[in-house]
């Protein structure tokens, strides 16, 4: 007996020896242990089982050579790195954007358990994802490439999914029950639900669909996705998410281009998102908000559209805080909210300290009920150039026009670009911190060190001013707006060294909304603050 488990034994070891030094192994039914070969050719259904692993090394390719799929009810780990990625594809694609054919796809994976103790895990890092599929037929129809249900641990780090497909919702990863961490992955050209659309049978996240989840969406990249009913890039639903430092582009859905949030209390603010050039059939262009409580923090919506909405939509008890953040350039079909439309009057949003094209009268729909409380309407000046075309120029008046205590918002540490979050002692407007004083390069000016200050700030009617003064000097002092012209005169004469005191008198002056600068003028130096007027 003791010879037959040594000859056992061999046999495995010769066995496992043979597939470490193919360059291709065919691989169907159950698996486990480790794949470093170049190529894993899938010839039929495969099944990790309960209790076992699989590694799959970094540069490997598993290519599905038909309209198979992978059942994890074990561990899986697949690490791939930068220069090595492990690839998930099929042989052929003929096919693969017909929805009522399995044809040109292969079946996705998938990840179920029923209760804790099952423990299946996955981790993907720097994995490719493509032309995975379900379709009409499907048992089930959600999950194009994942497929995650119950209480399942899951991270995709430095993942790409492009050009999957789901007959219903999340055409990438479908998670109902799990909160997978997503991290700096890339989300391009898939597609969730099918044409014609039909009543009832819609498809969710065409990127990502999560339902019943707290998941950790950061750092990634929705590109050209969509869906047949909400969130072109993504869709939660009775969820609280962290959604923060993701760039949503080019996505199309009927409701929310580029992510929407449905019946959810989302906890972590909704911080740091670029949404730029997503269209929607009906509502909600950027994003559409249904049922939803959150907090929307620093994020710059630009030129989205949608019949309604171009910018932002909330329907049916929507209670939405916005704070800093840029609405500019969203349009919509005739005059139905550029920036903002409002179904109901029971949703009731609020806004802080952002600059929204239009103002209150971009605002379309039901009566605005909310606050609106130091707002602009002013050109945000971006960059338009370089590698961060939406980062501001160095006299934004978005820069440091955020509220002054941001702190309650536990804000990402970092903005989308990678810089402090804070930077010039307060926040930005937008998903983009100034990296630049706009006092730097113009000649005279110096730090403030205290020296000139504002209270309060932002002002209706009045505001105290202190300047402190080095030396008996000559002195002006008045409040210019962004293109340099003179719009209150306050002080002009000698002022005696020391710290003084004046009254900025806004209700007198012709001086409208928006940002202005106090400055002081001396001879051989100046110095200037930050004002905001609202009226």
């Amino acid at each position: 007996m003791h010879q037959k488990k040594n000859c056992i034994l061999v046999l495995l070891l010769v066995f496992q020896a043979a597939i470490s030094n193919a360059q291709t192994y065919e691989a169907q039914g159950e698996v486990m242990g480790l794949w470093n070969v170049d190529t894993i050719q899938v010839t039929g259904d495969i099944f990790l089982p309960s209790g076992a692993s699989l590694l799959i090394e970094a540069g490997v390719v598993v290519q599905f050579q038909g309209y198979f799929g992978f059942r994890v009810d074990g561990s899986l780990q697949a690490l791939g790195q930068a220069d090595e990625p492990i690839i998930f594809s099929v042989n052929d694609t003929t096919g693969n954007h017909n929805m009522y054919l399995p044809d040109g796809g292969w079946r996705g994976i998938f990840l179920i358990a029923q209760n804790e103790d099952d423990n299946i895990s996955a981790s993907f890092e720097y994995c490719h994802f493509e032309y995975a599929k379900t379709w009409e037929g499907d048992t089930i129809p959600q999950g194009g490439a994942v497929y995650i249900s119950g209480p399942v641990s899951a991270t995709f780090r430095h993942c790409t999914f492009s050009y999957n497909r789901s007959f219903l919702s999340g055409a990438a990863i479908y998670f109902n029950g799990a909160s997978p961490l997503i991290e700096n992955c890339h989300f391009i050209g898939n597609k969730a639900g099918h044409l014609p659309v039909q009543e009832n049978v819609y498809g969710y996240g065409g990127g990502i669909c999560g339902l019943n989840t707290k998941s950790i969406i950061r750092g990634s990249i929705f590109f050209d996705n969509w869906s047949s009913g909400l969130g072109g890039g993504l869709s939660i639903d009775t969820g609280d998410p962290v959604i923060e430092n993701n760039i949503f582009e080019g996505n199309d859905s009927p409701l929310g281009g580029g992510f929407g949030i449905l019946r959810s209390q989302v906890l972590a603010t909704i911080a740091n998102n670029l949404v730029l050039n997503n269209t929607s059939m009906f509502f909600g262009g950027g994003i559409a908000l249904i049922t939803t409580r959150a907090n929307l923090a620093n994020n710059t919506i630009i030129n989205n559209y949608a019949t309604y909405g171009g910018g932002l939509y909330f329907n049916f008890e929507s209670f939405v805080k916005v704070y800093n953040t840029i609405l500019w350039g969203n349009s919509s079909g005739g005059d139905y909210g550029g920036s903002v439309f409002i179904w109901d009057g029971i949703s009731i949003p609020d806004f802080y300290n952002c600059n929204i094209e239009g103002g209150l009268e971009g605002f379309d729909g039901a009566s605005f009920l909310g606050e609106y409380l130091d707002n602009i309407d002013e050109d945000p000046q971006f960059k338009a150039e370089g590698e961060y075309p939406w980062q501001l120029q160095q006299h934004s008046p978005c820069i440091n026009a955020g509220i002054e205590d941001h702190e309650f918002l536990a804000l990402p540490t970092y903005d989308l670009a990678g810089n402090p979050r804070v930077q010039l002692g307060r926040i930005d407007m937008g998903a983009y911190e100034s990296d630049t004083d706009p006092f730097t390069n113009i000649s005279g000016f110096f730090p403030l060190e205290k020296q000139l200050m504002i209270s309060p700030n932002p002002v209706k009617e009045s505001a105290k001013s202190s300047f402190f003064n080095q030396k008996t000097q000559h002195v002006r002092i008045s409040v210019i707006n962004t293109h340099g012209q003179e719009v209150i005169s306050i002080f002009d004469g000698i002022l005696e060294a020391g710290c003084h005191e004046f009254t900025i008198n806004i209700a007198k002056s012709q001086a409208g909304k928006g940002v202005y600068f106090l400055v002081a003028q001396w001879s051989g130096g100046k110095i200037a603050e930050r004002l905001v007027i609202i009226r």
